[in-house]
């Protein structure tokens, strides 16, 4: 089920219907938050995070890895 969080690009996320996937894009926030996935069949779908039932399987990579 969505956890009600804010999706980033990047995060790979899993769809009842659709399988999993891909956020390309994120816009708005709150009831107004939609995201665009490429799911693992090629298609690419635009989805209400209000409505559309995701679970997230693994966050993006937001942090920088270390320089050494």
């Amino acid at each position: 089920m969505n956890d009600q969080r804010d999706f980033q690009v990047g995060d790979k996320v899993h769809h009842p219907e659709f399988g999993d996937g891909l956020v390309l894009e994120a816009r708005g926030s709150g009831d107004k938050a939609s995201i665009l996935v490429s799911f693992d069949d090629k298609t690419k779908r635009k989805l209400a995070v209000k409505f559309a039932k995701l679970t997230l399987l693994t966050p993006a990579q937001t942090r920088e890895a270390p320089r050494g």
